[in-house]
């Protein structure tokens, strides 16, 4: 394809372009560069225009400037370039770019219109324009023609989880649910970490009336989407001209899933704008989302360089180092951004390195300031107990759990926590109780924990034999081990998990 002129307003070195917070429509709403700019780009194509006779090369005259308007964020002015392009000579390209810029104007019929125009010029088919055509055909509801077009995209890219997802989504829309689990489950196994995938299947799983299943993709629900490759939209993206069109641009490819157009877009971002800081997070965020950790810590550590009194920087600093083997950085940083910023995410971050880190009486307090902060939160309730426990404050966690679990009455998690805080220093009355919560935590769900809470409450109440039985049958647990060591000293444990359970980590650092 001859995008001559636009690769050559960027090697010549254009005036970079100003950013406008609407998008313009007409040359006199531009900024003074940017209006520069493709006042330049325009003359340059007319120019082109006089010299060139074969319809194709002045059809991509006058695409490549349709490209450039459209790496700005100015879909109108892109709108009129691709359609001048296709008056020269019909090309798949074309068809296709202005199919996009239609959908971004939230013009779907036009967009269907123009992918299967597209599609017409590609005899072999064309797996981009045969998705982008499904997911149209989805948003207008018609989930028949929808699935006959993605199934032409998945028989070029049968690997594909975003082509899988969107064949998902429209078994959802056909109320096939099975086969929406189906789909769904082989688009999670290709791209585990998306996390919109893992939120359909939970709501499948939901509609199918697995519960636990439900929980457990529910659970894994993030942000990110099934990616697609894009070379067109890269292409495009590769001439914008501002940072903030790059950031803008880069919001738009993630929304769709499109991540590696979005990374490209954002390092473009800081490129042209080094010192912008909120520019460099989002690169950084986007880059430890996606597992990158060390490029994270690198950019982020670049940003709190340029502005260490960046609240936001500090946050995701201790959010990149949460999982390393030391919290006393992640700790730091996040005690750094919260005395920036008085900010709950952060305070909760903060808690939760505490209980990370063995800091229980520090957590506590933590807890306590959110939990009066939220009354109506039953996860802070709950982690203020956890953290009293911690501290081995048994009786005090009791207020906190039984406030949790009214707020939340069937939480098995706080249930099975308020059998064992009871087992451990409540009176005879709740020991008693506590045996009863632990059969029937069993009942409900027969696993380790539920098996060692039973044994806890078994060790309560003086049944030794019942609860070596149950004890032995777990192995190397280390809770199996933590309760031997309690039968060998003659007392029961100074706390109800095991001092490296995973069940003293908060959420916030999973």
């Amino acid at each position: 394809m001859g995008r001559c002129l636009a690769i050559a307003l960027l090697a010549f070195g254009w005036p970079a372009a100003a950013y406008s917070e609407s998008t313009p429509t007409a040359a006199d709403t531009w900024p003074p560069a940017l209006a520069e700019t493709l006042a330049a780009a325009r003359d340059e194509m007319h120019r082109q225009l006089e010299t060139l006779t074969q319809p194709a090369e002045r059809a991509d005259a006058r695409g490549g400037l349709g490209m450039l308007f459209h790496a700005q964020d100015l879909l109108d002015d892109a709108e009129a370039a691709y359609r001048a392009a296709l008056d020269e000579s019909p090309a798949l390209h074309w068809h296709y770019l202005l199919g996009t810029v239609l959908r971004d104007q939230g013009e779907i019929d036009g967009a269907i219109a123009e992918y299967r125009r597209a599609l017409a010029l590609a005899p072999d088919g064309h797996m981009l324009a045969s998705y982008r055509l499904g997911v149209a055909l989805l948003l207008k509801g018609d989930h028949v023609a929808a699935v006959e077009a993605l199934r032409e995209a998945e028989a070029d890219a049968p690997e594909s989880a975003a082509v899988l997802a969107a064949l998902g989504d429209a078994a959802v829309a056909a109320g096939e649910w099975q086969q929406a689990r189906a789909l769904l489950e082989r688009a999670a196994a290709l791209e585990p970490g998306a996390g919109r995938i893992a939120y359909k299947l939970g709501m499948v799983f939901r509609q199918l009336g697995d519960m636990e299943q439900a929980g457990a993709w529910l659970a894994k629900r993030n942000a990110v989407a099934a990616p697609l490759v894009d070379p067109l939209l890269l292409e495009v993206a590769a001439l914008s001209l501002s940072s903030k069109f790059f950031t803008k641009a880069g919001e738009r490819a993630w929304e769709r899933g499109d991540r590696e157009e979005a990374l490209a877009a954002w390092r473009r971002a800081v490129e042209l704008a080094p010192d912008d800081v909120d520019a460099g997070l989002v690169l950084a965020h986007a880059l430890g989302t996606l597992g990158n950790s060390e490029a994270a810590l690198g950019e982020v550590r670049r940003v709190l360089a340029l502005d260490d009194s960046s609240a936001r920087a500090w946050y995701l600093l201790a959010h990149l180092l949460r999982v390393m083997p030391d919290t006393a950085p992640a700790r730091e940083a996040a005690e750094r951004s919260l005395s920036l910023a008085d900010d709950e995410t952060t305070r909760a971050l903060l808690a939760a390195l505490m209980m990370r880190g063995g800091a229980f009486g520090d957590a506590a307090r933590e807890y306590e300031t959110m939990a009066e902060k939220r009354p109506d939160s039953a996860y802070y309730h709950y982690w203020l107990a956890m953290a009293r426990l911690g501290a081995e404050s048994c009786r005090a966690a009791r207020p906190a759990l039984l406030a949790a679990l009214r707020l939340q009455p069937q939480w098995g998690q706080a249930h099975m926590v308020l059998a064992r805080a009871d087992a451990l220093c409540g009176d005879a009355e709740q020991r008693a109780a506590a045996q009863q919560r632990a059969a029937a935590l069993r009942t409900a769900k027969d696993d380790a924990d539920t098996r060692l809470t039973l044994a806890l409450a078994h060790l309560a109440l003086g049944d030794e034999n019942d609860a070596l039985a149950l004890i032995r049958a777990e192995g190397e647990h280390p809770g199996a081990a933590m309760l031997y060591a309690a039968l060998d000293a003659g007392e029961l444990p100074a706390r109800p998990f095991a001092t490296d359970s995973p069940w003293w980590w908060p959420a916030e650092l999973r």
